[in-house]
């Protein structure tokens, strides 16, 4: 069979070649009864794309490379989702790296990317320093990160720790935790334990910080949890403990080792998580989150690469009640 055309496209849908060009090209541009008819005729003629020509003839291409600093967080594989779900809209693919390890190694990747053409990088690794992404010959859309001449998109991270400190106060809770594996100031998701602490100051309060706690599925992070929550409880006996944690993955492991001591959820400890992903819902008791509007930073981010500008768009907070809490 001879090699499919887009006019072959064109003509088997019954739609001009500047549409059939305009659906692998801005297809968020096209009615669904249009995109549709095209999908059609593209899997009736075993129609597939010559990506490498397109690079070569056009110097540019659909696909744009997303870096996560791992996968295991729920957080990250729904971004992930997202990200997906916005690309087929508009045409775009993804490559997807992990990164880790070292500057060294990430640049390596982003190197490997750019010889892709993509037409940008969504960026959740925190290894380069600001200059070194500003210094990147791709344009960044970066998620979580604060500060730089690129395009960034952040939770009001703020608001969202005061909205946990809010309630715990309001139920009547006697002992503020907060327990995060990270306390580093450049990261926005530090205002998080700002506004959880302007919340609840002048109250009894423990910030816990462990970095064990940064892999919520490896043994040590179950057993941190565990002691942890044993010198609590032996701390503080008899009073109500509201617990704020950093992600959702996180407060599922409090959860977890809750169930386990046979602590009264909430009667005894409410628990608060943070960005509302799947595993919030999945608990065995449906975690009380922040939500970070993840489809929403997943919008902005695909449409980003399309009309990129240097700027910061702050994604809205926005507290989810669910059986953690009373």
């Amino acid at each position: 069979m001879d090699k499919v055309k887009i006019g072959d496209i064109a003509a088997y849908s019954g739609v001009s070649l500047a549409t059939v060009s305009r659906f692998f090209n801005k297809p968020e541009l096209l009615a669904e009864r249009t995109k549709s008819k095209i999908d059609e005729a593209i899997r009736e003629l075993g129609y597939s794309q010559d990506h490498l020509a397109r690079i070569l003839v056009t110097g540019k291409s659909n696909l744009a490379g997303v870096i996560f600093p791992n996968l295991h967080l729920s957080y990250y594989a729904e971004i992930l989702n997202q990200l997906i779900e916005q690309g087929k809209a508009r045409g775009c693919r993804f490559i997807v790296y992990t990164s880790n390890e070292s500057k060294e190694s990430e640049l390596s990747i982003i190197a490997d990317l750019a010889s892709y053409r993509i037409r940008g990088l969504i960026l959740l690794s925190h290894l380069l320093d600001r200059g070194e992404v500003e210094g990147l010959q791709v344009p960044v859309i970066s998620i979580e990160r604060a500060g730089g001449d690129f395009m960034q998109i952040n939770s009001d991270n703020f608001t969202g720790g005061k909205l946990a400190g809010d309630l715990l106060v309001a139920n009547g809770c006697d002992v503020f935790v907060h327990i995060n594996n990270s306390y580093l100031e450049e990261l926005p998701s530090f205002k998080r334990i700002v506004g959880f602490e302007l919340s609840v100051q002048g109250r009894p309060y423990e910030r816990v910080i462990q970095p064990v706690f940064g892999n919520t599925y490896s043994p040590e992070a179950s057993k941190g949890m565990g002691e942890l929550l044993e010198s609590l409880l032996a701390k503080y006996p008899g009073r109500k403990m509201g617990i704020f944690c950093s992600n959702d993955d996180i407060a599922n492991l409090a959860l977890r080792e809750c169930v386990k001591s046979g602590v009264r959820i909430p009667d005894a400890v409410e628990l608060i998580g943070y960005d509302n992903s799947p595993i919030s819902d999945s608990a065995v008791y449906p975690i009380t989150s922040i939500e970070q509007n993840i489809p929403l930073i997943a919008q902005i981010a695909v449409e980003s690469l399309d009309n990129y500008r240097r700027y910061e768009s702050i994604v809205p907070a926005r507290l989810v009640k669910k059986e953690t809490t009373s």
